[in-house]
């Protein structure tokens, strides 16, 4: 396979010692990684302890709400038999709120009804958490959440679910062993082939490599432009820009000419460029 210059020069030594370092509860190699159905039927079957057949799903899914708050989500798939299940990875206990799997669930609801449409005949939603840390501090490894009748102890069918994964706990079971592989940072040391395979793809492989290092660089200049867009009318950065314009109009000069007088390096004319132009 041959590579164009501008492909091989996002090979950076920070690029590629940061992908050797990724695990899949890390969100940005999880997202790409996990575009894989056989990897999610994988993952899904384990957590629900039966064989999850999936028809479709979305990596970074929007919600929308006219009303109130999108909600990004991680992975969201349609199973065969219609089921919806939410699955968000999350390395910080801050993100694993369960109000946050109930917003979740209700803007799922209000995306998949129609008018008419029988409340029994509504699809069943599942939000799975797959947590670095033990958010519910009980020890388990797996957490299952449902609606309870508080008189009787009795479960409310209302096809709602939400479970948590707690990845800290990493023992011989198939969770455990699932637990261990969203950790690992060495696919060699990974239980489950699907998983492995896929990572080693992305660590290994040419084309796999250059995937991710196209994603962190993408990363790094949108990054870059949403600060300097943040930060357009701090001092330094508003004068330069002023600077240039004047410097444009009074001496007849190109952008170019006027951004190296200024010694404003080549990756951040472009920003210049798009914040002079684009106003």
């Amino acid at each position: 396979m041959i590579y164009l210059t501008s492909d091989v020069s996002l090979f950076r030594p920070d690029y590629l010692e940061a992908l050797m370092d990724f695990r899949l509860i890390d969100d940005d190699f999880m997202t790409i990684a996990l575009e894989d159905k056989d990897c999610l039927e994988l993952i899904l079957s384990l957590i629900l302890h039966r064989h999850i057949s999936i028809k479709k799903f979305f990596n970074q899914r929007v919600l929308k709400n006219l009303y109130g708050r999108d909600v990004k989500m991680d992975i969201l798939a349609i199973t065969d038999d219609n089921r919806y299940i939410n699955i968000e990875v999350q390395r910080s206990n801050f993100g694993a709120h369960f109000k946050r799997a109930r917003y979740h669930q209700s803007l799922i609801d209000a995306s998949i009804t129609v008018t008419n449409e029988q409340w029994q005949d509504i699809p069943s939603v599942c939000v799975i958490f797959f947590t670095e840390h033990d958010y519910l501090r009980k020890g388990l490894s797996l957490y299952h959440i449902n609606r309870t009748l508080e008189e009787t102890g009795e479960h409310i069918q209302d096809e709602t679910q939400l479970i948590y994964v707690n990845a800290s706990i990493q023992d011989d079971t198939p969770i455990g062993r699932l637990a261990h592989d969203f950790m690992c940072r060495d696919y060699h040391d990974m239980y489950y082939e699907v998983l492995k395979n896929r990572v080693r793809y992305f660590k290994d492989s040419e084309g796999g490599k250059l995937k991710m290092c196209k994603i962190m660089d993408d990363i790094r200049r949108k990054g870059e432009e949403e600060g300097w867009k943040k930060g357009v009318h701090d001092g330094e950065i508003k004068t330069k820009i002023n600077i240039a314009l004047k410097l444009m109009a009074k001496q007849n000069i190109t952008f170019e000419e006027a951004m190296n007088l200024l010694d404003v390096c080549e990756d951040e004319q472009q920003i210049y460029r798009k914040m002079i132009f684009s106003s």
